[in-house]
């Protein structure tokens, strides 16, 4: 073959590769082209889990506190109090105080502490009584810290078993003067701490629904200070306060138990009667009625006289000159098994 016919060859096989080039083009291009137009979709990005709140109270903070919050029982009904400072001084609402004629401080083992009223201050709604510094003092907050919906929490005594010790609730309303909460709180609750982060008090409930600012107690705080104060007469324990373990102390022997007494409080002036009302009573050498002081190591002191009258009720005389305070009623029966009541006496002045 000639080099011409070699040349022509070749030409025409370049010629045909580029037909080939130029025809695969014209098919990718428009491709090409179409997918660009088209808008691609941004991949959603992952999300990242949300952190839950941050409890309002860490558990140490709010046992901390509860050491400090113990209740206080006035003429007809109880409320909340709590520890403000080292010599045995408590905040609560001048509702509970104003006006009654005993006051009684139950601290969160059941022992019970006459009051001293220190200050009363009924345009704020606030009141300071000393009673004992058992217990750890509540730190003060900043109320002008809080924000609407802020959450906070209102104590009350853990030794109360009809309410809870710490109610969950939030800001709705704040001025200068008021903290307007949103909470599911009981009469007795009222006087307690209204507490934010830290376990910092920022208001004392003053009326369902409603705290003082715990910053306009301080003027108050400074102007009592050092105040001697009235000491309350002991005021008797109202139906409506359930105390935790409060219930007989010992288990029947046999069916005995103690369920009432009449009355439930004597002078200290003058020998009382007493009724004791329960089950499984036996008449013997052994029967005894025993009262066992609440508020100090002292004043314990048996009955006098004490006479079965039948299987469910006896009598006894409690001398005059006993203690003001709270006993419990220690039962031994004639065969010598034991029972004690829940508190349930009290001698007054």
């Amino acid at each position: 073959m000639g080099p011409i016919a070699g040349l022509k060859k070749e030409q025409v096989l370049t010629g045909l590769v580029i037909t080939l080039v130029v025809a695969g083009l014209a098919v990718l291009i428009p491709t090409a082209v179409q997918r660009l137009a088209q808008p691609v979709a941004t991949p959603a990005p992952t999300p990242s889990p949300t952190a839950p709140p941050s409890a309002v109270l860490l558990p140490e903070e709010l046992e901390r506190d509860l050491a400090g919050v113990m209740i206080i029982v006035n003429d007809h009904t109880f409320g909340t109090a709590f520890l403000v400072d080292a010599q045995g001084d408590f905040l609560t609402a001048s509702s509970l105080v104003d006006g009654t004629q005993s006051l009684r401080l139950i601290d969160n083992t059941g022992g019970t502490h006459p009051v001293r009223v220190i200050g009363i201050d009924t345009t704020l709604g606030l009141a300071q009584i000393r009673a004992t510094n058992d217990g750890t003092p509540l730190p003060f907050g900043d109320p002008a810290t809080l924000q609407l919906d802020d959450p906070v929490v209102l104590l009350a005594s853990p030794k109360v078993a009809n309410l809870r010790s710490s109610t969950p609730a939030v800001l709705t309303q704040r001025s200068t003067v008021q903290l307007t909460l949103r909470v599911n709180d009981l009469p007795g609750n009222i006087g307690g701490p209204v507490v934010g982060p830290g376990g910092k008090v920022m208001g004392i409930l003053s009326v369902t629904g409603k705290a003082v600012p715990i910053n306009l107690a301080s003027s108050d705080i400074a102007q009592w200070h050092g105040q001697g104060g009235t000491v309350m007469p002991l005021a008797p324990i109202p139906g409506t306060l359930v105390l935790r373990g409060s219930d007989t102390t010992s288990t029947p022997t046999g069916g005995l138990s103690i369920q009432s007494v009449s009355p439930t409080r004597a002078s200290a002036a003058q020998d009382t009667l007493i009724t004791v009302q329960g089950s499984g009573f036996t008449a013997g050498a052994m029967l005894r009625v025993h009262f066992v002081a609440l508020a100090s190591p002292n004043g314990e002191f048996d009955g006098l006289a004490a006479t079965l009258v039948n299987a469910s009720t006896l009598t006894v005389k409690v001398p005059a000159g006993r203690v003001v305070q709270d006993y419990v009623i220690q039962l031994t029966n004639g065969d010598g098994s034991v029972t004690s009541s829940r508190t349930a006496f009290t001698i007054t002045p």
